[in-house]
């Protein structure tokens, strides 16, 4: 099932360098929204103001799935970036049999779920076991959260239904955003 705080997020990540484009989607979301800006919807999805945040709960050094998807999110992005971009990205998932997958995350319609064995085919063991071991997390959560992230990161980065060069761009400008804000957040909260 969709995130709808992860597309809120990620439409406020991406927003300012997609601009308008972003905005006329149909997941698209003002930055605005849900009380405020991208801080107050990290600070929401991390559990901020709660017993959650750090808890270590269930697993997560962080506290629940929300944060640990929170947390995944620019090394989902660095991802990205590290295998050439979107667009090779999504040639990967295609030449790996998810295909279909990847079509209906560029695609305006709704968007195919994407599984844990999916994501250990695509991102691969090594990548998978390195974040596990640097975010103090199993390995089927780090894949659990890709397969999450992945799909609705796709979605927002092509709303008009294609990939476009302003999609990388976005990825970019996003990850420094995203990173600042979470970095706040987490200083915030004394982690």
């Amino acid at each position: 099932m969709a995130n709808p705080l992860l597309g809120q997020i990620l439409g406020s990540v991406f927003a300012n360098t997609i601009g308008a484009r972003a905005r006329s989607g149909p997941a698209a979301t003002n930055s605005g929204a849900s009380g405020g800006g991208l801080g107050d919807l990290l600070g929401g999805m991390l559990g901020r103001g709660n017993a959650s945040l750090g808890s270590g709960r269930g697993g997560s050094a962080f506290g629940g799935r929300g944060a640990l998807v929170a947390m995944l999110l620019p090394f989902a992005m660095q991802w990205v970036q590290r295998n050439g971009g979107l667009g090779e990205v999504l040639k990967r998932f295609q030449q790996k049999g998810y295909g279909d997958h990847a079509n209906s995350w560029v695609s305006t319609g709704p968007n195919r779920m994407l599984d844990s064995q999916a994501v250990h085919e695509v991102v691969g063991q090594d990548e998978l076991a390195r974040l596990s071991q640097q975010l103090g997390v199993p390995q089927e959560e780090v894949a659990g959260g890709f397969g999450e992230i992945l799909p609705e990161m796709v979605d927002q980065l092509t709303p008009d239904g294609h990939v476009t060069p302003e999609a990388d761009q976005a990825l970019d400008a996003g990850q420094s955003e995203l990173n600042r804000e979470l970095s706040q957040l987490t200083t915030d909260a004394g982690m």
